[in-house]
Formats: structure tokens, sequence, C-alpha cells
């Protein structure tokens, strides 16, 4: 049941106009997005109705009605609903105007309006909105935010996606949409948290260029209920393609060159092996690895190298999927870069080798293995009574405090979350110097959002004394998973 109102905008008098509830048909359900806003969780409201791009009038837009449409794009509250065509003017038809929404509506079309295309209202009226932007989807569970399992917004929550139909291409969007580079290939299926847990009853066929999974074609779920094979997994990487260089074209011998968001570098050949060389040359299609000629085919880009040092067991499918150590590792020498000459035969065997980590003619930082809990590098907090604050020490050859500069809070998050003490971290400062004589492994350490453990995080090299004791780091972690 509507009701009669008479009202006025822009100081013209409007007739008596009855607000209802639109309908639309089944077969033509609505679209929302947000235009010219900069992202998709701010802009001009247009809804997608009878096979047109529309806009919705600012007469009564208020954040109640703002809060459905941030709800409804997965996006978050409503930070403010904006008048006026605040994003500039729309074009086509105004679908929707007097919008007088409650807040919990799940569809900015089902709050109370004019009905579908009853205005008296020029684009010049256009209705926009800003949301805080919580995001349509994370990755949850894993060592930062770039790995986990796959979780949707739907407005009221986060949802898990089952892995039942789930594709490499989504998760490359979904990496993509995280600012987490590209996905490793799928984990496979995480049990879920609880039985009978609610699942995200639609499936996504991303194609894997879509910018982001909101913006990826999906279904319905056969009916209405997607398979609970478990929540799937999705492991991000910084990494994104690797080419071996050779007389400046991409062949299948020649210099290991990675490429991240910041461009193309070379790899260094400290601890570069076999082993390594296999996973590059079957990641290109190039059979398998015949040797590894360090700096053989080295063409001075002016670049620095990775420090990144890789630890491949030879089987994994791609060189990002292999442990990764870049705590303490130094600087590399000009030209000693990693090469690889690889078989070209696509249908060659790989020899069946039991493959080292540690270089044979490498240092003590050969033995800075990252595979499940190394007994090499190790972390721990030193405290008379707590668990989750005290010292942080690093086992490298021997215990050793950690330098707390920079110590931003990624680095902090990192550390709590590797020791299972939640996802926040603060230093203390107020704690006096320990007394006791005992190195002070490393200083520097940065980590980035890609990283997936505290081995991965760039440093200062490993030192006896890297600071002064009063350098060293007290960390008191918070918050809970």
């Amino acid at each position: 049941m509507g009701y009669l109102q008479t009202s006025e905008q822009g100081g013209a008098r409007l007739p008596p106009l009855v607000w209802c509830r639109p309908s639309s048909p089944g077969l033509d359900t609505p679209q929302l997005r947000l235009v010219d806003g900069g992202s998709r969780c701010a802009g001009r409201v247009e809804i997608l109705h009878q096979h047109s791009w529309g806009t919705v009038c600012d007469y009564n837009w208020d954040l109640s009605d703002a809060h459905v449409v941030c709800r409804q794009m997965g996006c978050g509250e409503a930070l403010n609903a904006v008048h006026e065509a605040f994003f500039g003017e729309g074009s086509g038809r105004i679908w929707l105007e007097q919008l007088t929404c409650l807040g919990e509506e799940s569809h900015v079309w089902k709050c109370p309006s004019l009905g579908w295309g009853q205005h008296y209202c020029t684009h010049k009226w256009d209705a926009g909105v800003i949301c805080s932007d919580n995001g349509f989807v994370r990755l949850d569970g894993g060592a930062g935010h770039c790995s986990g399992g796959v979780e949707v917004n739907s407005g009221e929550g986060w949802i898990p996606v089952s892995g039942g139909n789930f594709t490499f291409p989504t998760a490359q969007v979904i990496c993509a949409d995280l600012g987490c580079g590209k996905a490793a290939p799928v984990l496979g299926n995480l049990p879920f948290r609880e039985p009978g847990e609610q699942v995200w009853a639609e499936e996504f066929q991303c194609e894997g260029q879509e910018p982001e999974l909101w913006f990826c074609p999906r279904v319905p779920c056969p009916g209405g209920s997607c398979p609970h094979t478990g929540a799937v997994q999705v492991v991000c990487s910084g990494y994104t393609d690797i080419r071996l260089m050779k007389n400046g074209s991409s062949q299948c011998e020649g210099q290991v060159e990675m490429k991240t968001s910041g461009g193309w570098r070379t790899l260094c050949a400290s601890h570069w092996n076999m082993a390594n060389a296999n996973v590059v040359c079957r990641q290109l299609g190039c059979g398998v690895a015949i040797s590894t000629p360090k700096g053989a085919y080295f063409v001075d880009g002016g670049d620095e190298m990775w420090r990144q040092q890789f630890h491949c067991s030879g089987s994994e499918s791609f060189l990002w999927n292999c442990p990764v150590t870049t705590l303490g590792v130094p600087a590399c020498a000009l030209g000693n870069t990693a090469s690889v000459v690889c078989s070209g035969n696509q249908t060659q065997l790989l020899p069946q080798c039991n493959y080292s980590w540690s270089d044979q003619a490498g240092s003590a930082s050969s033995e800075l293995h990252t595979a499940n809990c190394s007994e090499f590098l190790a972390l721990r907090m030193v405290s008379e009574d707590q668990e989750c604050a005290g010292w942080l020490e690093v086992f490298y050859n021997t215990w050793g405090s950690v330098c707390h500069s920079p110590m931003e809070p990624v680095t902090l998050s990192m550390i709590c979350r590797q020791l299972d003490c939640g996802d926040n971290g603060t230093l203390d400062f107020l704690v006096p110097s320990r007394e006791g004589s005992r190195p002070r492994w490393v200083d520097g350490i940065h980590c980035r959002e890609t990283d997936t453990s505290l081995w991965q995080c760039p440093s200062d090299p490993w030192k006896h004394q890297s600071c002064s004791p009063e350098e060293e780091a007290h960390i008191k972690c918070t918050g809970c998973y």
C-alpha cells in the first residue's frame, strides 16, 4: 500500500505522488554499480533495468539509502550520501526517486520509492555514495591477507566459498583484486569452521582478466546450494612472471628474470641449483634443466638483483611455489646472476634425484631452510611469565635477538601471526635493556603484504652485532584469530 504526499524540490512544488515498492520482471533482474568515483565502492549510483543503465534522483537521499547500496555492493558501511551529481551527471533514464530505505533492505530497489521510471528530476540531481570499502572478497586464516580461505562479503557478514567448482582463473582475479600479485595453484579445500556452515550460493566463472571478483560472471549453484566440499584456499604471490633471457630475447636458456609489479629483475646465483632450474624449465614448457652456468648470460641492466633465495624440491609447478628466504640475505655481487639451460624437450622425464636445498659451496647462510618448521631458522618470544609478549629472538646457528628498526605494523603483524599470537603487535620501548651477552642477528626487517612468513621479509644482512642492546625488540602481540 502506498500513500499520498506533496513535495517540493528546487523551489517548485510537485504534484501528489504515490510511493510504492518497484517490482521487476523475473527475467530482468536489476543490477547495481557505482560510477566515476575512482573505485568500485564510491561513485554515482546506477541501476541496470530493462536492459538500460540509469541513475537515482537524490530527493530524500540519505545515509539509510546509501547504506543499502554499500551493503549490496559488498563495500562495508556508507560514509556519505552525496547529492547534486557529486560524481558527475549520468545519462539515460532516471530509474528511481524519493527512496525511503530503512537501511536493512537487501537491494536498493526493494526500498519504497515512486516506482520504476517515475521521477521529477534531471541528471543534475544524480545521487552518489562513498562507502567504507570493506571489500567484496578476502583470504582468511593465512599468514597475511594474501593467503587463506576465500570468503565473500554478503553485506551482513563474511561467507566462505566452496571449492566444489572453483577455478584457477577465479583465483587469479582474487589475487589481483587484493593487490597480491598472481595466484599459486589452488591448494584444494579446507574444512569449514563449523559443521553445516553457510556457503556462498553462487559459482564464480571468472575468465581471469576481470579487475575485481565483483565483475566476474556468476551463476546460482544448482538447487540454490553449493556443494559442501570444503572452503577453497588460495595463496597469492608477489611474483607475476618468469623468463630466460639470451641476447635480448626470451628463450629456453639464459639469464633468469622474474617480474613483479615493479618490473623485471634478475635473480642472484647464490644457492641457485638444479632443483630450482628444473622448476623454471617445467614452468616455461622447456623440458628439464641441463645446467646452471652462473652469470653466463649476464647483461648489465643497472637494476639491483633479487636477494630472495629459492629452495625448491624440484617438483613444484611454479618457482614462486618454492620456499623462499630473504631475511638476512646479503646483497648479490654484480654479475653473479642465475642462469639456466633447458633441454627444450617437453616430453623428457625428470631425473630421479633427491635435491638438496643447501649450496655445496655455500656459506653458513645455506642452512636457512624454510620448509615446515626448520631446525636452522626459528622464532620465539622470551619472557618470564607471558607467551605472546617478550624479547623477540631468532635462531640462526644460535639464539639471538632481533633489532626493532623499522618494525612497521605489517612486520609486527607477521611476527605475531607466525608465533600464533594474534594478528597485531606493538613495540614496547619502556622495558629496560636486557643484561647479558648475545648475538643481535638482524635489523631493518621490512615485511610486505605479499610475504607469507617472516623468512620472506627483506632485511639487512645477518651480523653478530646488528644494533646496540638498547635497540633489541620487545614486542607485545594483541588480537586473536
